[in-house]
């Protein structure tokens, strides 16, 4: 049980080493620098002063012990006495070959110069600063390798929250693989329901008289529709092919084939009251209900509230998987009278305009009374038409809403058979 982010709080710890030695470094080198300013400045003044007597007529026996007897000094690379002339009278030094810092002052006598002492003062390197301050750099190592242990003793997790994560990573996975299963099951009543749709398809196709005006009504019957799109700003659906994104289309269907029995079931209405137009795939679904239905507006809403809890949960796991998986946004609405926009068109103008885990509805003012105590609401923001101006984002549910919702979310995720699941394979 390794502590959280151990690798990065390591690198912290190298960084604040390297620039507390850096810190060290510069401070040393300050430090040097006025003192050997001092040093030089004292220096110099002293040697003008014993070398004055001897300048003028000029000793260079004496100047030349006089320069020896200071560049014993460790800090001195060279000593030059030098004449009015600038003529060397005396040198001296260990260290000539040295760089360093030149000091250099005029010996004067009665207002007359009479020569000049140039003085130079070893400039110590990086490598001979870090030699002097090995002790400061030793403890400083310590306390950061004592941090670095310390933090690994305090921040590891204890037993109890290490095998809480690991359940909850078991169960997840448990759940999906019961998922999964499921998707296995449910394809043979998959295919069975489309062949019994395209023989529908057939069978209404067959020219028939009667047919346009019964159609024409139904177009004109007024519905609430829900899509449902992924959001996808990255551009990901083009990028996998259909081996991969057709089990997932299919497990999402599944997700709301059984988000549509359970929650027709609790508003006691029929899952054929609810006429899918569009199953998953890469632009979403689309579910549609009369909205003369009892209920018609808190079953359609909940069955969209219903399907982001399980798209959440379904995008934990298969990110954790490193599976192809993107997030969902909904919209449920109406016809939009000003804008001449059915309630299938309205919803997919909608949800363009959220963005991940997001749902919003565009609803008329009776609808909107049966459920403003079951949802909080709050107005789009940055409308740009009529559908937008009117339409507003769901921002939490009331307690028995949200309680209801996770349980047919958790009912949903143990595979548990609804009796509605024969009425809507029949």
């Amino acid at each position: 049980m390794n502590a959280p982010r151990q690798g990065l709080f390591a690198s912290l710890l190298i960084v604040s080493f390297a620039f507390h030695t850096f810190l060290l470094v510069v401070a040393t080198t300050h430090q040097l620098n006025e003192n050997r300013a001092s040093q030089g400045q004292l220096m110099t003044t002293q040697l003008v002063t014993d070398s004055l007597s001897e300048l003028e007529p000029a000793n260079t026996v004496s100047l030349a012990l006089l320069a020896n007897r200071y560049a014993t000094n460790p800090s001195v690379a060279s000593i030059r006495i030098l004449d009015s002339k600038k003529q060397v009278l005396a040198t001296s030094g260990m260290a000539k070959t040295r760089q360093g810092e030149i000091f250099v002052r005029d010996a004067l006598q009665n207002e007359k110069n009479v020569g000049t002492v140039e003085i130079t003062l070893i400039k110590p390197s990086i490598g001979e600063i870090l030699r002097t301050q090995w002790l400061a750099i030793l403890v400083s190592f310590l306390i950061h390798a004592f941090l670095w242990l310390a933090y690994r003793a305090i921040a590891r997790p204890t037993r109890s929250e290490f095998l809480a994560r690991m359940n909850h990573e078991a169960r997840l996975k448990h759940e999906i693989q019961q998922l999964t299963e499921a998707l296995e099951a449910e394809k043979a009543n998959h295919t069975i329901a489309m062949s019994q749709v395209q023989q529908q398809a057939q069978i209404k196709a067959k020219p028939e008289p009667k047919v346009l005006p019964s159609t024409t009504l139904e177009n004109d019957r007024e519905v609430i529709a829900l899509n449902i799109q992924y959001y996808d700003p990255k551009q990901l659906m083009n990028t996998v092919n259909q081996s991969v994104s057709l089990p997932y289309f299919n497990l999402c269907q599944i997700f709301l084939n059984k988000s549509i029995e359970l929650c027709a079931q609790h508003f006691k209405l029929n899952s054929k009251d609810f006429t899918v137009h569009q199953e998953f795939n890469q632009n979403g679904a689309l579910v549609s209900i009369d909205a003369e239905k009892p209920n018609a507006a808190q079953s359609i809403l909940m069955i969209g509230s219903v399907f982001q809890l399980l798209s959440e949960v379904l995008y934990k796991r298969y990110r954790e998987d490193k599976r192809f998986v993107l997030q969902t946004r909904c919209a449920v609405t109406n016809s939009v009278e000003a804008m001449q926009l059915d309630a299938l068109e309205a919803a997919d103008r909608l949800v363009n305009h959220l963005i991940a885990k997001e749902m919003a509805l565009y609803l008329s003012n009776d609808q909107l009374k049966h459920i403003d105590e079951c949802y909080q609401l709050v107005a789009l923001p940055n409308p740009t038409n009529v559908l937008t101006r009117h339409s507003f984002m769901i921002n939490g549910m009331n307690n028995d809403c949200a309680e209801l919702a996770q349980s047919i979310r958790t009912e949903i995720l143990k595979g548990k058979k609804n009796s509605t699941a024969s009425e809507s394979t029949s």
